[in-house]
C-alpha cells in the first residue's frame, strides 16, 4: 500500500504540473489575443470612425459590441483558467499531505501490528498447552465468542496468519494423480484446518482467562495487553478512516478528471469561437482596407477635378477684371464723350441764343444795308470781302472739331471690339449728333452761314 500511495503521489505531481504547462500557454494565447483585440480598437476607430460609407449606421456599433463582448469572454476565461490552476494546486497540496499522513499511519500501525503479534506470540508460547481440555471448555469457550466479537476477530486474524504456514505446507505435500481423489483430500484437509482453527481460537480463550485468573502478579501485563488492543482498536479506526480518505480522494480525483474533461470541451468550443471571430474579424479588415482603397481613389479623383475647377474660377476671375477694367476705361470714355456732349450743347444754346439776338436785328440792318448799296458799292463789296475770311476761318474750325469727333469714335470702337454695344451706340449716338451738328453740308446751309456771320459780327465791334 505504501508502494502504491508513493506512486499516486508522483502520478499527481506529474498529472497537475503537466496541467499547469497546457493551462498556462493556453493563459498566454488568450494574452495575446486580447491584447490583439486591445490595440484594434485602440489604433482604428478614428480611421473607422471617418470611412462612413463602409458600413451600414449600425454595422460599427455592432462591431465595437462584438469585441468588447469578445474581451469580456478572454478575460472571464483567463480568470476562471487562473483560479482553476490554484484550485488544482491546493488540492494537489491537500492531496500530498493527505497521502504522506495516510502511509505514516499506515508505517505505524505496520509497526505496531507487528510488535502486538510478537508480544501475543511470546504470551501463547509461555502457556502450557491444553488441548486435552477443549471438549470440556467448548461451552465456555462459545460464550466467550459471542460476548466479545471483536477480540474473536482479532484472534481470528492472528491465529489466521499463524495457521498459514501449515496449511501451505499441507498443500504442497499433495501429489496424487486422481483428481477427483485429490478434491476430496483438499476438502477434507480444509475441514480439518477450520476444526483446527477453531480449537485454536478456544485455546486462545482458554489461556487469555487461564492467564486472567491465575497469574495475578503479572497485571501489569495484563493491562498492557488491554492497553495493546485498545490502541490496536484505535489503530484500525484510524486504518479505516485513511481508508475512507483514499476513497474520498479517489472521487475527488474522479470529480476532478470530471471538470477537466468539461474545461477541456469548453476550451475547445471558446477556440472554435475565437476562430469564428478571428476569421469574421480578418473579413472585415479585409473590406475595411478595399473601401479604404476605393475612397482613397474617390478622393484622388474629386482632388482633380477640384484643381480643374480652381483652374476655370481664376481664369474666369481674371476674365472679369479685364472686363471690369475695360468697362471701366469705356465708362471713363463715356464720361468725357458725355463732358464734351455737353459742352458742345452749351455751345449750342449760346449759338441759338445769339442767333435768336441776331434774327432780332436782321431787319434792321438788312434795311440799312439795302440803304446804302446804291450810294457806296463800293464799301459793300468791301465789307463782303471783309466777311469771307472769317467765314471760312469758322468753317476750319468746325471741320477740325467734326474730324476730331470722328478719331474719337474709332478709337472707342478699336479699344472695346467685343464688349456690349451700349457704350458704342452712345459714342455713335453722339458722334451721331456731332455729325449732325457740324457735317459740311451744314456748314455750306445757309442756316449755318448766317450763325457763323452772326457770330463773327457780334465778335466786331460795332459801325459808327
Amino acid at each position: 500500500m505504501e508502494d502504491t500511495l508513493t506512486c499516486s503521489h508522483a502520478t499527481f505531481s506529474q498529472v497537475f504540473g503537466r496541467q499547469g504547462q497546457l493551462m498556462q500557454a493556453t493563459v498566454q494565447s488568450l494574452n495575446s489575443l486580447n491584447d490583439q483585440i486591445a490595440q484594434f480598437m485602440v489604433t482604428r476607430p478614428c480611421s473607422l470612425a471617418d470611412d462612413d460609407e463602409a458600413f451600414m449606421p449600425g454595422e460599427r456599433d455592432t462591431l465595437r459590441k462584438s469585441m468588447t463582448l469578445m474581451r469580456h469572454l478572454l478575460m472571464d476565461a483567463q480568470g476562471k483558467i487562473l483560479k482553476m490552476m490554484d484550485d488544482n494546486k491546493q488540492l494537489a497540496q491537500r492531496i500530498d499531505g493527505a497521502i504522506q499522513s495516510a502511509s505514516q499511519e499506515v508505517t505505524n500501525l505496520r509497526s505496531e501490528l507487528s510488535a502486538t503479534s510478537r508480544r501475543l506470540a511470546e504470551l501463547g508460547a509461555s502457556s502450557p498447552p491444553a488441548l486435552e481440555n477443549h471438549h470440556q471448555l467448548n461451552h465456555h469457550d462459545d460464550s466467550l465468542h459471542y460476548r466479545d466479537p471483536s477480540v474473536h476477530h482479532r484472534q481470528k486474524t492472528v491465529v489466521t496468519d499463524m495457521c498459514y504456514p501449515a496449511e501451505i505446507s499441507s498443500l504442497m505435500d499433495f501429489g496424487t494423480p486422481d483428481c477427483s481423489l485429490g478434491k476430496v483430500l483438499l476438502r477434507e484437509e480444509v475441514v480439518q484446518l477450520q476444526e483446527e482453527v477453531h480449537l485454536l481460537r478456544q485455546m486462545k480463550d482458554m489461556l487469555s482467562k487461564d492467564l486472567e485468573e491465575t497469574q495475578g502478579g503479572c497485571s501489569s501485563n495484563l493491562l498492557s495487553a488491554t492497553e495493546l488492543r485498545v490502541q490496536l482498536s484505535d489503530k484500525e479506526q484510524e486504518l479505516d478512516r485513511a481508508k475512507e480518505a483514499l476513497q474520498a480522494m479517489k472521487a475527488d480525483r474522479k470529480h476532478l478528471k470530471v471538470e477537466n474533461s468539461e474545461l477541456v470541451s469548453q476550451m475547445k468550443e471558446l477556440y472554435l469561437t475565437l476562430e469564428n471571430r478571428e476569421e469574421q474579424l480578418r473579413e472585415f479588415i479585409r473590406n475595411y482596407d478595399q473601401h479604404r482603397k476605393e475612397s482613397e481613389d474617390a478622393v484622388k479623383v474629386l482632388a482633380k477635378e477640384k484643381d480643374v475647377l480652381e483652374r476655370e474660377k481664376w481664369d474666369l476671375r481674371r476674365q472679369a477684371k479685364e472686363s471690369t477694367e475695360q468697362a471701366t476705361i469705356l465708362r471713363s470714355q463715356i464720361d468725357m464723350k458725355e463732358n464734351r456732349i455737353k459742352e458742345l450743347e452749351a455751345e449750342l444754346t449760346m449759338a441759338k441764343q445769339s442767333l435768336a439776338t441776331l434774327t432780332k436785328d436782321v431787319p434792321k440792318r438788312h434795311s440799312l444795308i439795302m440803304a446804302a448799296e446804291p450810294v457806296v458799292n463800293g464799301s459793300q463789296e468791301w465789307v463782303m470781302q471783309a466777311d469771307l475770311p472769317l467765314t471760312a476761318a469758322i468753317r476750319q474750325s468746325q471741320q477740325t472739331l467734326y474730324h476730331g469727333h470722328i478719331t474719337d469714335r474709332q478709337a472707342v470702337v478699336r479699344i472695346s471690339p467685343c464688349h456690349t454695344r451700349q457704350p458704342s451706340v452712345i459714342s455713335d449716338a453722339s458722334a451721331a449728333d456731332g455729325d449732325r451738328s457740324s457735317t459740311p453740308s451744314d456748314i455750306n446751309s445757309p442756316r449755318h452761314r448766317t450763325h457763323s456771320l452772326c457770330n463773327v459780327r457780334a465778335a466786331r465791334p460795332p459801325l459808327k
